[in-house]
């Protein structure tokens, strides 16, 4: 019976401490930001910085590298089924080019950056697997390097300048209004809630001691698990790597707008259909890709942008800030494509006769949302942080499990070998 009453004591202590304190990991918005700005039917995104974002951004970065480092020295070389921490598995390597060839379609005000004019640029694409059996996900990733005619920022060049430019997409089914289109966390407090977890550490202690992150974190699995249900099931799993479509999930500049955008196949990719969380997927990516590249077919998709409107944009709730500030800094929710839907903008085309097959290369290659004009840059809590936590996972990554000098590949798109 004293067992009983010191377990109550414990859990009414420990929900009592949870709802009195202030939770540092849950994001308050002032209740003086400005009204939207809405300039020709289009919502123009505001941006709100926190004071704890470098410190947030910190617990990710220690987090990702330590579980990285955590790995045995150089065994991407050594094991080419190795699953890395975050980055996934790499399928293949594809050389392509991407053809921005219907810029006016957009209205004049967003024909910036990559949609400034229409030309061709070859490219690099890295096709790729990332799963987590702890949250409970598994999904496609396709990160695409453009070779650009010019500098502009890059996070992994010394100069902060570099050649290329980078478009790094997650597989989302191609219906409107795919809750898969989102990403599975809203900001960068919530990426730091989850990044404490692994490895276990005093940071995860400190972050289970409030039970408000518990109830972050369940609610999180079940987005998780709901999002991952849609790529576990028929059709799209039975859908190659060809046939999907993939989607940017957060928000970016454009302009003075906020765009999302996405890649949408031309063609299908048929193939035997599996459970990603319940066998042993790499090997059997590996060989979907390996027999379409055996077939000898090129790949091609169409790229198309969203543009953020006040109508696509939710409704604030009680503690949500204005839709502007919605649009910029939430990177889980739907911008409802049925009041402003994609715009056709261009055309991917990935050959399998331009395959590149370099384990080597593959683990050398550094991808980052940053890698692109100021004036397409990302937006929000989530991608600020994601900006430092992909550069330094990066070169730790590169250097501790593939024994390669971060940096090296800068500039060297389309890498011919």
């Amino acid at each position: 019976m004293m067992l009983v009453w010191i377990i109550l004591f414990f859990g009414a202590a420990y929900f009592a401490y949870g709802l009195l304190t202030t939770n540092p990991n849950k994001r308050v918005f002032a209740g003086d930001l400005p009204s939207d700005e809405v300039v020709n039917g289009y919502l123009l995104p505001k941006e709100v910085i926190d004071d704890e974002e470098e410190e947030l951004t910190k617990t990710v970065v220690d987090a990702f590298t330590a579980q990285t480092l955590g790995k045995k020295k150089d065994i991407g070389n050594d094991d080419l089924t190795f699953h890395e921490p975050h980055w996934g598995h790499t399928n293949g390597v594809l050389r392509g080019n991407l053809q921005i060839n219907q810029i006016d379609n957009l209205p004049e005000a967003f024909r910036v950056g990559l949609f400034a004019q229409e030309a061709a640029y070859p490219v690099v694409a890295r096709s790729g697997l990332a799963r987590d059996y702890d949250l409970g996900f598994a999904i496609n990733r396709l990160a695409v390097k453009l070779d650009m005619p010019k500098n502009i920022p890059n996070a992994y060049a010394a100069s902060g300048e570099a050649p290329e430019l980078d478009l790094l997409m997650v597989a989302g089914v191609s219906q409107q209004n795919s809750d898969n289109h989102t990403f599975f966390v809203r900001d960068g407090r919530q990426m730091a809630i989850a990044g404490a977890l692994k490895p276990p550490s005093i940071k995860t202690l400190k972050m289970l001691s409030n039970w408000r992150n518990l109830a972050l974190l369940l609610r999180v699995k079940k987005r998780v698990g709901r999002l991952s249900a849609i790529a576990r099931t028929t059709p799209e799993s039975a859908k190659g790597w060809a046939g999907k479509a993939y989607y940017g999930l957060g928000p970016f500049k454009l302009g003075d707008g906020a765009m999302k955008f996405r890649i949408t196949p031309k063609q299908s990719h048929d193939v035997a259909d599996f459970d990603p969380l319940k066998s042993d997927v790499t090997q059997k990516y590996k060989d979907n890709m390996d027999q379409w590249l055996n077939e000898g077919r090129t790949a091609e998709f169409t790229l198309s942008v969203q543009l953020a409107t006040p109508d696509c944009i939710p409704e604030p709730e009680a503690e949500d800030p204005p839709k502007g500030v919605m649009a910029a800094e939430y990177c889980d929710i739907i911008w409802d494509e049925t009041k402003s839907p994609f715009i056709d903008v261009g055309t991917l085309s990935l050959g399998a006769d331009q395959a590149i097959n370099s384990a080597e290369l593959a683990g050398r290659l550094q991808f980052n949302s940053w890698n692109t004009y100021d004036c397409m840059r990302p937006l929000g809590q989530l991608f600020r942080a994601r900006k430092h936590v992909h550069a330094a996972h990066s070169n730790v990554r590169v250097e501790h499990l593939y024994g390669g000098k971060p940096g090296e590949m800068v500039g060297k798109c389309p890498f011919a070998v």
